[in-house]
């Protein structure tokens, strides 16, 4: 019945931890494995030079993954290779898409969380690089989501994961998420000087898009140009002079921000970066028409033009067009005006379908209402958990109540059972002493119905001290009683005087013959010595006495001693069995 308890104790115990979602399994990977991952992922950014090197690289991993069918390290494999695909080929292609695919399609043949979500956040991250905001924000929602049920030290890339985050909720609109994240990600220990200075950089631009302040802005750009300059890392350094120029042009203080402009493009222009050209570029010609400097407009409008050739940059080209506008506006050229409007008009088309300003509004809508979602979900969640912890303590106490009742009674029954025991067995002693003694009375006579009687009497003192033993301190009426009743059983002086007068009336001439012999004894000495002629052994003449078998024996040594050459006599004469 007590297993049967204990069974549904720990299928409550079970179901109580299905009911708080802890499941028995770990649903990530372990720490030296998360280790693994992101030493393979570290090391492959050395091979992205082509992909036959990167490919070289990770053969090996990959026949290791099917070795060991670690579907998880599969996945990341097929990570790697779609995003240097990617910038291999200066964009999506189709064997990018095509790994991405794979490595998403693996994700139920593993459970682990962190790989999961770190495959989400890297394929959700490409297609925002993609102008696919729309396609990556699921993906980016889902590995954020994942990241709440992670232990941060489990985490996959913990930095970059939430730079990506960051850089795509910021380009949202929804700038509170994105410094979030930044700030997270610099924060992390670890981080090299020159990822540390690309989230400083944005994070100061995101602090700018917010509306923010533009001291903590300035100080988020001066301390990624001055670790760009640690690293020498030009681009970099470039950037956040552009970034810098910004916050003048707030200020402005348009000559300042010119002068910031004129660094970035030179640096940007000898490094050949078209995409930080570009920017500064864009800048400038804005400076330049709130300037009212529109000579050097058109010139920077044809070199921004000729540097847009061939790529896909809507927005820039939109924002291009939108300048070309205002300069026809004011030129009151009719013709131009016309061409840049039908042009606004056809890449605002375009740029419904991919990230245009509407597209992103929309999507941060979404993104928040999904958040909102999630969050409400969490609360129904977690009201759920506290009902099902409640009920399983309700439980636990109605069980806990009834197993101790149960354990209550059983100990109840057991006890009260020992009792009927002890008492039956204590009436059975007295039963057997009152038969010795009426064995006794009948036996005064009779010297060996005697020593018959002492052996029982025996027996039953063996089974008394027993009995005292195995009670211990429980209870001290009852082992008063056994004490009593043992003690009946003991040979005492009043005893001792009525076996005397038996034995001189069977035997008239032994006692006197023992004390003639043995001149020195004293009565306790005699008691002893008949005894154990009578047959009784140190143990059970101690046990009739009252004492312990060490006092037997040391008394006897005693006597021995004062006996001298008479205590082999002594000995021989015990030995004799024989009374007379």
């Amino acid at each position: 019945m007590l297993r049967l308890f204990f069974i549904l104790f720990f299928a409550i115990i079970i179901s109580g931890r299905a009911a708080f979602g802890m499941d028995l399994m770990d649903s990530n990977s372990s720490e030296e494995e998360k280790n693994f991952y992101e030493t393979l992922i570290r090391e492959s950014h050395k091979y992205q030079t082509s992909s036959s090197a990167l490919s070289r690289y990770l053969t090996p991993y990959f026949n290791q993954a099917i070795r060991k069918n670690d579907n998880a390290l599969l996945a990341i494999y097929y990570c790697l290779l779609a995003d240097q695909s990617f910038d291999t080929e200066g964009g999506r292609n189709s064997f990018s898409d095509k790994y991405y695919l794979k490595a998403l399609d693996l994700e139920k043949e593993y459970n682990y969380q962190n790989v999961k979500s770190w495959v989400k956040v890297m394929y959700g991250f490409y297609l925002y690089r993609c102008l696919k905001a729309s396609e990556a924000l699921p993906l980016l929602l889902e590995g954020e989501k994942g990241l709440e049920d992670i232990p941060k030290e489990l985490v996959l890339e913990l930095t970059q994961t939430y730079k990506k985050l960051g850089y795509f909720f910021g380009s949202l609109g929804d700038y509170r998420s994105g410094i979030k994240y930044l700030e997270l990600g610099k924060q992390q220990q670890g981080i090299s000087p020159k990822l540390k200075a690309e989230i400083l950089d944005n994070l100061g631009l995101l602090t700018l898009k917010s509306g923010g302040d533009t001291a903590q802005a300035m100080q988020s750009f001066e301390l990624a140009q001055k670790l760009a300059l640690s690293e020498k890392d030009s681009l970099r350094y470039a950037k956040t002079l552009g970034n810098q120029a910004l916050i003048h042009e707030g200020k402005k203080d348009y000559q300042k921000a010119l002068s910031l402009l004129d660094k970035d493009l030179e640096i940007s222009k000898s490094l050949g970066n078209n995409k930080n050209t570009i920017f500064a570029l864009m800048l400038r010609i804005r400076l330049s028409i709130n300037m009212g400097s529109n000579r050097a407009v058109h010139q920077m409008i044809r070199e921004t033009e000729r540097l847009l050739e061939g790529a896909d940059d809507k927005k820039t080209i939109l924002e291009l067009e939108g300048h070309k506008l205002n300069l026809a506006i004011q030129n009151h050229d009719l013709k131009q005006e016309l061409n840049a409007r039908r042009r606004i008009e056809q890449l605002q088309d375009s740029l419904r379908f991919l990230d245009g300003d509407p597209v992103l509004s929309q999507l941060k809508f979404m993104a928040d209402k999904q958040k909102y979602v999630d969050k409400l979900s969490l609360a129904q969640a977690l009201i759920k958990k506290k009902q099902a912890e409640t009920r399983l303590w309700v439980t636990l106490s109605v069980f806990v109540l009834i197993l101790s009742f149960f354990i209550y009674n059983t100990f109840r029954y057991r006890a009260k059972k020992r009792i009927r025991e002890y008492e039956y067995q204590l009436l059975n002693l007295k039963y057997t002493k009152a038969e010795l003694d009426k064995e006794l009375t009948s036996s005064k006579s009779q010297i060996e119905e005697y020593m018959v009687y002492l052996k029982r009497n025996n027996e039953q003192i063996n089974l008394l001290s027993s009995m005292l033993d195995e009670m211990g301190e429980t209870s001290a009426k009852d082992r008063d009683e056994l004490k009593t009743l043992l003690h009946s059983h003991l040979i005492t002086d009043e005893k001792w005087q009525e076996f005397k007068f038996l034995l001189a009336k069977e035997f008239p001439n032994v006692l006197q013959h023992i004390q003639t012999k043995f001149p020195d004894i004293t009565e306790s000495n005699l008691r002893v010595i008949v005894l154990m002629k009578m047959g009784l052994n140190n143990r059970e003449v101690a046990n009739v006495l009252g004492v312990t078998p060490d006092a037997i024996k040391k008394s006897m040594q005693r006597l021995k001693k004062k006996l001298g050459g008479q205590a082999e006599m002594l000995m021989d004469y015990i030995s004799d069995k024989e009374l007379v």
